[in-house]
């Protein structure tokens, strides 16, 4: 099995160790993505990439306030992208690639710092008409209509 999972003693004034990254990329897994995952509550970093999770995404994981990069590309999955999970603070990295996601894209999705990675879903919908302000957006592959606002244009120095 490939996986790794990092820990960080230091956190808050207990003594315990806290998983704060937890990845098991392209191992064949299957079944639902387990919603308990949001028990870690000192996870900065979760991959389940390029496995065969089926399911919705688990909006569970919206509880883990201090992800910084969410990796579920590459699944069987279905459904939204839940508004709440893409609520969290500290996220900059949403990659949600290849996963059969439908309809639009919620308006929280927008403010993910620094990639958003949302190709090769089902996705319908416009793009938003104020500024995207991230260094990396990835949306091919959908359904989307509309018009790139200049104001996207003019803010990625990646087109």
């Amino acid at each position: 099995m490939n996986g790794t999972i990092g820990c960080n003693c230091s956190i808050a004034d207990d003594k315990f160790c806290h998983i704060t990254s937890f990845s098991l990329t392209a191992n064949r897994l299957s079944g639902n993505i387990p919603g308990y995952l949001a028990k870690f509550t000192g996870l900065t970093y979760l991959s389940l990439e390029s496995n065969q999770f089926s399911g919705v995404v688990p909006p569970e994981l919206s509880k883990l306030a201090s992800l910084e990069i969410l990796i579920l590309s590459s699944n069987n999955l279905v459904g939204t992208l839940p508004e709440a999970l893409a609520q969290i603070k500290n996220l900059t990295d949403l990659v949600l690639r290849n996963i059969n996601l439908n309809e639009t894209i919620p308006e929280e999705a927008w403010s993910v710092g620094t990639t958003l990675d949302l190709t090769f879903n089902k996705l319908v919908g416009e793009l938003p008409r104020d500024t995207i302000l991230r260094e990396f957006t990835f949306l091919s592959g959908n359904m989307l209509t509309g018009t790139v606002p200049e104001s996207f244009i003019q803010s990625n120095q990646y087109l």
